[in-house]
């Protein structure tokens, strides 16, 4: 099984990607755009992570992924805009528009979908599908 997040644009609305699954898409996602690594305001890097079962006070059910240089608790979780991630990525059946914002929607139907089609641990690929921000 490959599972891979590739980026296709980033800007100051957030970076905005295609979740994979053996090279077939299985839904958008949405993270915070790159800030250096910072926790809770940046994307992380590129690159493979393990990818496991997350339950905690605030996301139930979800996935955490492992490994990630000079940071933790980076979660696959519900929400729709750069306000939810907090360093994590937003998953979403399609890109839009919410309160003005650049987002993914039908976040929480698209979660529980996932959760049927991915494993309860597996690894990802991040990578970055553009060449520079788009405006």
């Amino acid at each position: 099984m490959k599972v891979e997040l590739i980026r296709v644009a980033s800007n100051e609305y957030g970076t905005f990607g295609v979740l994979t699954l053996d090279n077939l898409v299985q839904c958008v996602t949405c993270e915070d755009e790159w800030k250096g690594n910072q926790n809770n305001i940046s994307c992380i890097p590129e690159g493979t992570y393990k990818v496991v079962p997350h339950t905690g006070t605030k996301y139930k059910g979800v996935w955490r992924l492992e490994g990630v240089p000079g940071r933790s608790a980076i979660l696959i979780h519900n929400g729709n805009t750069e306000d939810n991630t907090e360093g994590c990525i937003l998953v979403g059946s399609r890109f839009g528009m919410l309160n003005g914002k650049h987002a993914v929607l039908e976040s929480g139907a698209t979660l529980s979908m996932l959760k049927l089609r991915l494993p309860k641990e597996f690894t990802i690929t991040i990578r970055n599908g553009y060449e520079k921000a788009i405006k």
